[in-house]
């Protein structure tokens, strides 16, 4: 890594999602069904004569906590094949479908239902591309299947996964990774976002920035979640921060006071808290806060986006800061500026704009691009998205490494919550390779 780039101070806000709750807006293809599932997808997105040629699909969790910020990403992906690509993709017509990776039981991202999805998209032979997934661990699920998929690899790329394992080596990585999710060799999934060992480093330095002298961590023992906070930890010793605790939390519980005793006897004055609002985040806020009382700083990474769920815990969130894997957006450039502009109007939005969808729309025209270059093959695809070499995007100037990591910048973004929004507090941004 090289050059670490801080920036501090309340600038703007940047989240605080008020979209509608529709997951498609306007009118759909006249097919009578489906292509994909209907169990787990909504209808073709298609405004074409005809019927497309090929299909890309979104998998997303669109049930529980988070659904407001997963339609807007939706949307997004929507806005750009209609707006500019008109639904045509170099040589081909191309249709959208935007599919679900949730249960409504549990509110969040299903293993089950990720598989079986995966299943669909490999074995559907138009589905060119996949932009997915929100959480790691279904990303873990559903990237091998793909890899092997009929007529071969399915390219997959990610505005939001996270996860060291699923692309390059990290010490706290699972047996194998990243070689298990690649059974054929060839990679086929790549990520606009950071991974967390940008992640997690960022927030132990914000924590020495704020002179914070001990962090508790408390993390969902998920994929993602647990990799975060090992992340995390590992940097925060580096900078001489005391680690008085590193302890999972159960989901399912009905009470984490025992947690909260924990934090406030060891003193702590941070609190990290490594997961996905979806496992039950809000409970978790509000039990910890109540034990350890308003001093400690809460910080955790961008599971516990939207900030309208994690906003739920009422006076126990506010002061909290946030990050998420990008650069915040009243620092994007032209381009990023002028289609929030224009996604605002299309989308319906009000209040802030949410950043995740910003970034799946930037996902959204690396892989058409891709498939426009294409020769509408999916190895073609696979192949033509690793040769990305965006110029001004949205996202700015960026391409993808051999290992489908963004690169030359990762950045990760802060926020605090105040009111009910969250506010720039603080940005890290480091240059790689060439």
């Amino acid at each position: 890594m090289k050059a670490r780039i801080m920036f501090g101070g309340a600038i703007a806000a940047i989240i605080g999602l008020a979209v509608g709750t529709a997951a498609f807006a306007g009118p759909v293809s006249t097919s009578s069904s489906a292509t994909l599932p209907s169990s787990s997808c909504g209808p073709v997105f298609y405004k074409g004569s005809g019927s497309p040629q090929y299909l890309i699909a979104t998998d997303l969790p669109l049930q529980g906590a988070g659904r407001a910020q997963l339609l807007a990403m939706q949307q997004a992906v929507q806005f750009v094949l209609e707006k500019q690509y008109k639904f045509k993709v170099g040589k081909f017509t191309v249709g959208y479908q935007g599919c679900d990776d949730s249960t409504a039981q549990t509110g969040a991202w299903d293993p089950a239902k990720c598989s079986s999805n995966a299943r669909a998209y490999a074995a559907d032979k138009s589905v060119l591309g996949v932009l997915g997934t929100f959480n790691s661990g279904c990303a873990k699920l559903i990237v091998p299947i793909l890899n092997r998929a009929p007529g071969g690899a399915v390219a997959i790329l990610s505005s939001a996964n996270t996860n060291v394992g699923l692309t390059h080596f990290a010490p706290w990585n699972s047996p194998g990774e990243p070689k298990i999710y690649y059974p054929t060799g060839v990679r086929n999934y790549a990520r606009v976002s950071a991974s967390d060992d940008y992640q997690g480093p960022a927030a132990a330095d914000y924590l020495k920035l704020k002179k914070k002298k001990s962090v508790f961590i408390v993390h969902d023992n998920q994929t993602f979640g647990k990799g975060v906070a090992q992340a995390m930890q590992a940097r925060a010793k580096k900078l001489g921060i005391n680690v008085a605790g590193f302890v999972p939390w159960d989901s399912k519980a009905t009470s984490y006071e025992a947690i909260g005793e924990q934090i406030a006897s060891s003193g702590a004055d941070s609190v990290y808290l490594g997961g996905i609002v979806c496992n039950n985040g809000v409970k978790l806020i509000k039990d910890l806060r109540a034990a350890v009382g308003p001093t400690p700083l809460f910080v955790a990474p961008d599971g516990f986006t939207p900030y309208s769920a994690t906003l739920g815990a009422g006076s126990a969130a506010q002061g909290m800061v946030i990050s998420y894997a990008g650069q915040p957006l009243n620092k994007l450039g032209p381009a990023g500026k002028a289609f929030q502009v224009a996604f605002r109007k299309y989308a319906k939005i009000k209040g802030n704009m949410p950043p995740y969808a910003v970034y799946q729309a930037q996902a959204a025209q690396v892989m058409l691009a891709a498939i426009a270059r294409s020769n509408g093959t999916r190895s073609s695809v696979v192949k033509e998205l690793f040769k990305t070499n965006v110029k001004n995007g949205i996202m700015g100037s960026f391409r993808f490494d051999r290992n489908g990591d963004i690169i030359p910048f990762k950045w990760i973004s802060f926020d605090k919550l105040v009111g009910n929004a969250g506010v720039y507090e603080f940005a890290v941004v480091t240059k790689v390779g060439k």
